[in-house]
């Protein structure tokens, strides 16, 4: 059979989830993004991108369809938040340094590399998942949303365990100063 042969059965099939895709995509979505962007916006994307994808769906029993569904929305929204993200960095005002304080003494740098190998070795102590969640967010600079995603995890989950390492590693670094 033809793609234009399947066209009114998939319509039909993501349109029996548009209400309830687009009840998640508004509680979803971060009050910034909503504020710049329509969830109805965002669904439409997801739609999209689920009817071009929809040879790759693998059936794994009554809801992993919408599941699926929100699979691709999580990721729309994800690239949503992105943009928005570099839009404000490319509105931000560049940081002006004096270029009488930009000059680093042989001490400081020196104070600077031990701070960094203690930081280095109290991130090795930390349980797996709290030091893959803190190399994601601080030192990759992925957002919660992407590092959420790269994580199976919620991004409260991922906020949790950020939190947790970061009174593990300042405990850390204040009994070493």
């Amino acid at each position: 059979m033809s793609e234009t042969t399947h066209l009114p059965a998939i319509e039909t099939l993501l349109e029996a989830h548009r209400g309830r895709l687009l009840a998640f995509l508004r509680l979803a979505m971060s009050r910034p993004l909503a504020q710049r962007v329509a969830p109805e916006d965002i669904l439409q994307e997801t739609l999209l991108e689920a009817a071009h994808k929809l040879d790759g769906f693998e059936d794994r029993g009554p809801s992993s369809f919408y599941a699926w569904l929100v699979a691709i929305a999580r990721f729309k929204l994800c690239e949503a938040e992105r943009a928005l993200q570099a839009h404000k960095r490319a509105r931000e005002e560049p940081l002006q340094l004096d270029p009488a304080q930009t000059g680093t003494s042989p001490s400081m740098g020196a104070m600077r590399l031990e701070r960094a190998e203690l930081l280095r070795a109290a991130l090795a102590e930390l349980p797996e998942a709290q030091a893959e969640a803190i190399r994601l967010r601080y030192l990759e600079g992925s957002s919660l949303c992407e590092a959420a995603a790269r994580m199976q995890r919620s991004e409260a989950a991922v906020k949790a365990l950020v939190t947790r390492a970061f009174t593990v590693l300042a405990q850390r670094l204040d009994d070493q100063s």
